[in-house]
């Protein structure tokens, strides 16, 4: 049986691919609504308290990449 995602849900996964900053450093497919987006996220150092923290970036995916 394959995995399905449920709804409202996520996962993210390290990149393992990425050489550079601007590459993200986790990548993965999350679903809100019932909608399945791609998921990337960069590791960021905030500038006000030095604190780590991820910044992520959501785009849908297209309909002929959903099986």
């Amino acid at each position: 049986m394959a995995y399905e995602m449920k709804d409202n849900s996520g996962s993210l996964f390290h990149n393992d691919k990425a050489t550079t900053d601007r590459h993200p450093s986790r990548k993965g497919k999350a679903k809100i609504d019932g909608v399945e987006y791609y998921v990337s996220a960069w590791t960021q150092i905030s500038k006000t308290n030095n604190k780590e923290y991820l910044s992520l970036k959501f785009e849908k995916v297209a309909q002929e990449d959903v099986f």
